[in-house]
């Protein structure tokens, strides 16, 4: 007993300091982690490649060569493994290897001039798009233009889509591909009426989206209205909902037509009943490697027969480990960690320790 009273001083003091081999935290002001490192969380956090400030400031370096440095959304420079150096002034002018779904990304007096790069689905090569006074008007390397709201026509991999002041006005063809659902076409006069009609699909909207029916080739669908009442059957998955009462949903595999997961809701999402884990929002989950009864307790358990639990438990999330290293001792009064031989106990942070075998 003595002996533990020693090293709980020497290594932890109430819920303010703690150490131990690959960790260290001076509460709530700093903690370190292995390669983690923060400082007043989530107000500076730092990695083995990458820091970041109040989630304004951002810096990222690694070995090979790449860097980059960001002042959201104003300012960023950094170097590149295929580009080279980049930066960019927002929205004065500026350059981006990669920024969301874009590539090489150039703007200059944004929104009234920019020229980004994006992958085609058919065969993976980037497309170039132009954009003056984003979004009015536009025109693509494949052919696709626009003059929003008034008219506009986009290409993709097996349609042609087309609008006329939008969104009132919209039609599309579609060629024959395999990994579609085939030849046809579909329009739609919004809020009044939208069809489609291709060689493995059907579908009929009336106000849509609030009244639609879909059928394809192993499965159909009601919405009336939506999104109070929806009904799909398929071979894939089979979901009645009811909203915000009731809902059902079952996963079926592609190959045998096997259940593979289910889950039933009620009163939307406040009671979730999965194959082996339930959960009643916010204050009880449970599933075969964490339990929790918020805000008072949480359990954790693992493969090997031990776990962790601790009391209170105030963090609506199980085991963020940035909350854990810098804020959920201040509330975390009761710790046991279990193996199949024995428990060891800490209550106060760490100031009576015992055992039970």
């Amino acid at each position: 007993m003595f002996a533990e009273l020693f090293l709980a001083a020497a290594f932890q003091i109430g819920p303010f300091y703690e150490q131990k081999p690959g960790y260290a935290a001076v509460r709530p002001f700093y903690s370190r982690e292995g390669e983690d490192t923060d400082v007043l969380w989530p107000l500076f956090m730092g990695h083995r490649h990458w820091w970041r400030f109040a989630y304004v400031l951002n810096g990222y370096s690694h070995a090979d060569g790449q860097s980059q440095f960001t002042a959201f959304p104003f300012w960023w420079h950094g170097n590149d493994r295929d580009t080279g150096g980049y930066c960019g002034l927002f929205p004065v002018y500026g350059n981006h290897p990669h920024l969301a779904m874009m590539y090489d990304l150039d703007f200059a007096l944004w929104p009234v001039w920019m020229r980004y790069r994006t992958p085609r689905p058919s065969n993976g090569e980037l497309m170039v798009s132009n954009v003056i006074l984003f979004p009015f008007f536009h025109w693509r390397s494949d052919g696709s233009w626009g003059v929003w709201p008034l008219c506009g026509l986009g290409r993709r991999r097996e349609s042609d889509h087309r609008y006329a002041l939008w969104p009132f006005f919209t039609w599309a063809n579609y060629r024959e591909d395999r990994d579609t659902a085939g030849a046809g076409r579909s329009m739609m006069l919004w809020p009044l009426f939208g069809s489609v009609s291709r060689q493995r699909e059907s579908q009929s909207s009336f106000i849509p989206p609030f009244f639609s029916y879909v059928r394809t080739d192993c499965s159909s669908r009601w919405r009336m209205p939506w999104p109070l009442v929806e009904v799909e059957n398929g071979c894939r998955r089979r979901r009645i909902s009811v909203f915000p009462f009731y809902e059902s949903v079952e996963n079926f595999g592609y190959g045998d037509g096997k259940r593979e997961s289910g889950v039933k809701r009620f009163g939307w999402r406040l009671v979730e009943l999965y194959d082996g884990e339930c959960r009643v929002f916010p204050f009880w989950k449970s599933s075969e490697d964490h339990i929790r009864l918020w805000p008072f307790w949480e359990k954790k358990l693992s493969l090997d027969g031990s776990s962790e639990s601790r009391s209170l438990s105030l963090f609506p999330v199980k085991w963020v480990p940035a909350v854990d290293r810098n804020w959920a001792k201040f509330w975390t009064f009761y710790e046991k960690r279990q193996n199949p031989c024995y428990s060891d106990h800490s209550l106060f942070w760490g100031l009576i320790r015992w055992r039970s075998r």
